[in-house]
């Protein structure tokens, strides 16, 4: 009975976070489709995105101070609101005409909101993991979980593309609003109690946290390389779509199926991470496939006139990343204690989050210049280089992975 019990809250759990995070990818893909048809400039769609991410800046260390202090459940509740007007806003705004060809700008104001709410979101959805969870069981849904941020990623694209083909910019956004209503429902239904976190927070906890990392050489280290690993995110985010309609011609349906082919590449990546969990020098996997991944990227132009090769090097691509991100994530969680987990989850969402908002404005600064396909091929292998130096330098990633 207690295990049927236990077994329900993870499902429902799982549940509200599955909606939750499809309608966060939504909302993104959807605003930078929406930025790239009411604006020429491809700096203003990555500026769209930067501003969903801006917000974690401020926020980090306060989201995570509070969830090592206050209940995770109604903090998130709470995020999952905020974004929920964010969407609610930019529904309105385009009701009303407030945004439109010529007036882009307000959508920014849609992006922040729904950037306050991630702030929060991102490292509540793991830290919660230790409230519902003895600690022997939180790696293991840790990579549950990741797999449902990717299948959440990699399906968004392709609902927000088959509704966009019947519906307007103003009923997608409100669809999206009320998927975050409906996430913030089953999680109410959750019941969680606070475990034992040790002391209390009284501060933003920023020394406590430095020492920690200080300590921990390897969850340093995991981060460090988390925040290499998505520096590529940032040009799919913001020029994909684009790419998509622009050079390989492709209808709003057939994109966000495109995309998907990522996103798909992404999930089972993420489950055959399953597979690894118990194997040792998974930090050699770790630097092998996210080496693959950058030259995948870079090849992606020379492929453009076979949709065919396209989509299998998308797939290879999400598959690759998929592994990467699901790793990282279960190995912090692994090595992380309890009292400092929110803090720590935090600082791994804006590292998550915030480099491809930053690699997002770069490339599309260059777009802008010099043209997506030669972005593409130069942000593959400046990260190839930045990966190959971090190789040598991780040796915990190495040696205790």
């Amino acid at each position: 009975m207690i295990f049927l019990k236990i077994l329900t809250v993870i499902l429902f759990y799982y549940l509200s976070s599955i909606l939750g995070l499809l309608a966060g990818n939504m909302f993104n893909y959807t605003a930078i489709i929406l930025s790239q048809s009411i604006s020429d400039s491809d700096t203003f769609s990555a500026y769209v995105f930067f501003f969903v991410c801006f917000p974690l800046l401020f926020l980090s260390f306060t989201a995570g101070r509070l969830l090592d202090k206050y209940s995770r459940k109604w903090l998130l509740a709470a995020a999952q609101i905020s974004m929920a007007c964010g969407s609610g806003f930019a529904a309105l705004a385009l009701h009303l005409g407030w945004i439109s060809p010529g007036k882009p700008y307000l959508l920014l104001v849609s992006s922040v909101l729904s950037g306050i709410g991630l702030s929060f979101v991102m490292p509540g959805r793991f830290a919660i993991l230790g409230d519902l969870l003895e600690h022997s069981k939180i790696g293991k849904h840790s990579v549950w979980l990741n797999t449902l941020v990717l299948f959440g990623y990699g399906l968004a694209p392709l609902v927000a593309g088959y509704f966009k083909e019947y519906f307007s910019f103003k009923y997608v956004f409100m669809g999206i609003g009320s998927a975050y209503i409906l996430s913030v429902f089953f999680l109410v239904l959750i019941p969680v109690q606070m475990r034992e976190r040790g002391h209390t927070v009284s501060g933003p906890g920023i020394s406590e946290l430095v020492a920690y990392l200080k300590k921990s050489t390897l969850v340093s280290q995991f981060l460090l390389l988390m925040g290499a690993v998505v520096l590529l995110v940032g040009p799919v985010q913001v020029l994909l779509p684009k790419y998509a309609k622009e050079i390989l011609g492709l209808s709003e349906g057939a994109r966000g199926a495109l995309l998907s082919s990522l996103g798909i590449g992404l999930v089972i990546g993420g489950g055959v991470t399953f597979l690894l969990h118990g194997l040792k020098k998974k930090g050699h996997i770790l630097f092998g496939s996210a080496l693959f991944s950058c030259l995948l990227f870079s090849l992606v132009p020379f492929l453009a006139d076979s949709l065919v090769l396209t989509v299998i090097c998308f797939f290879l691509f999400g598959f690759v990343t998929g592994v990467i991100i699901t790793l990282i994530p279960a190995g912090i969680q692994q090595n992380t204690e309890n009292h400092i987990r929110g803090r720590i989850l935090s600082l791994y969402s804006l590292v998550f989050l915030l480099v491809p908002a930053f690699s997002g404005i770069l490339s599309g600064f260059f777009s802008d210049r010099i043209g997506i396909p030669s972005t593409f091929v130069w942000s593959g292998f400046l990260e190839m280089g930045v990966l190959i130096y971090l190789s040598w330098r991780m040796d915990q990633v190495r040696s205790h992975y």
